[in-house]
């Protein structure tokens, strides 16, 4: 069985879950043969084909999660995912993410922070403290890129674009006195830019130039 799949087995089996249905093992069982017929009728990817589905039960079961409700998530991403952890935060969502990090480690600091975890690992979503819902998560199918993982996690828990935190590390951006920073910004930019922002958490200074103009279109466009 690929990871995808089983990856998927376990997606749907938390969607079931959480519709109420009863029979978990044959309801999986008659979503992966929808997605079979799928593939064949249309012609396209048996992985397609599993997105589709997945998107499907998705909007029919959704609910409301506890701590969505006002897009104020937090998330813990895997070590994979620290593409997606910078784009949640140019978004305006909190996302921890640590390189190389293992998955022990990774559930007891999510269960710590009190996060949601989010993984691209079928064997991690299988770890009884996420299967039975103790620590929130979200398996993202190896498969999708960057933009569509960002897209696929605002379907999923409702989420809005946010005043955005700190690329670097997540921490909140604050305004930041001019004259405070000199010695720290180009001169070029310093001249033509009176408004900056400094992370409360690592310390790096932002401003909106021509970087974080590109970033917010392409959010706007991805979302």
């Amino acid at each position: 069985m690929s990871r995808i799949r089983k990856g998927y087995e376990a997606r749907f089996e938390t969607l079931l879950r959480r519709i109420g249905a009863r029979r978990l093992k044959p309801g999986v069982n008659w979503l992966l043969a929808k997605a079979q017929r799928l593939s064949a009728a249309e012609g396209i990817s048996p992985d397609a084909a599993l997105s589709r589905v997945s998107l499907e039960l998705a909007g029919s079961a959704r609910l409301s999660r506890a701590n969505s409700s006002d897009g104020a998530v937090r998330f813990f991403c895997d070590a994979g995912l620290g593409g997606l952890a910078r784009w949640l935060r140019a978004a305006g969502h909190e996302a921890l993410w640590e390189p190389d990090i293992e998955d022990s480690l990774l559930v007891k600091q999510a269960r710590k922070h009190f996060a949601t975890i989010l993984t691209t690992d079928s064997g991690l979503i299988e770890r009884r403290l996420l299967r039975e819902g103790v620590i929130p998560s979200l398996w993202l199918s190896p498969a999708l890129t960057v933009p569509e993982q960002l897209a696929q996690v605002f379907r999923e828990f409702q989420l809005k674009l946010s005043a955005p935190r700190c690329m670097n590390c997540g921490g909140e951006l604050q305004t930041v006195d001019k004259q405070a920073v000199h010695d720290r910004v180009p001169p070029r930019t310093y001249r033509w830019l009176d408004k900056y922002f400094l992370c409360s958490r690592c310390g790096k200074i932002f401003w909106h130039g021509t970087h974080w103009e590109r970033v917010q279109r392409q959010l706007k466009a991805i979302l």
